[in-house]
């Protein structure tokens, strides 16, 4: 009966290919919430320069998800206009029950979030892919 014969070199590979997703897991989950984190603190900066009541930015939170296997890190704020604030809004007419005709005025959009993301999603990217080099995997294709 013929076997075969693993060589310590051998042993450590096996070892490394067992650890690796967890070592991977584990980095990829710092850097993404060094990311959330920037990211977080860039947009309540950016909240800030439009301060009248601090709702904007004091309710920009970073938190944990979990969607199925897929897990991260994410930013988004809970203040109930930071959907106006970011897509603005239009003048509006309407009429109240007794008749009489009230005009809102429209507000600008101030886009925050879409254009800071991007400042802080590349860097991660760049740091995943190269863990993924230092661990000896080939990485095609740019994110």
């Amino acid at each position: 009966m013929a076997g075969i014969q693993w060589s310590k070199e051998m042993e450590e590979l096996k070892d490394a290919l067992r650890t690796m997703p967890q070592t991977f897991a584990t980095e990829g989950d710092h850097r993404a919430e060094e990311a959330g984190a920037g990211a977080a603190v860039a947009v309540r900066q950016a909240y800030a320069r439009h301060w009248v009541t601090g709702a904007l930015a004091k309710r920009v939170t970073v938190g944990r998800y979990r969607k199925g296997r897929a897990r991260g890190w994410i930013v988004k704020s809970t203040a109930p206009h930071a959907w106006m604030f970011e897509h603005g809004t239009q003048t509006r007419q309407y009429v109240t029950k007794a008749g009489a005709k009230h005009l809102t005025g429209a507000m600008p959009a101030h886009p925050t979030f879409e254009p800071t993301m991007p400042r802080y999603r590349k860097p991660m990217y760049r740091a995943l892919i190269d863990m993924l080099k230092r661990a000896g995997l080939l990485v095609t294709g740019d994110a």
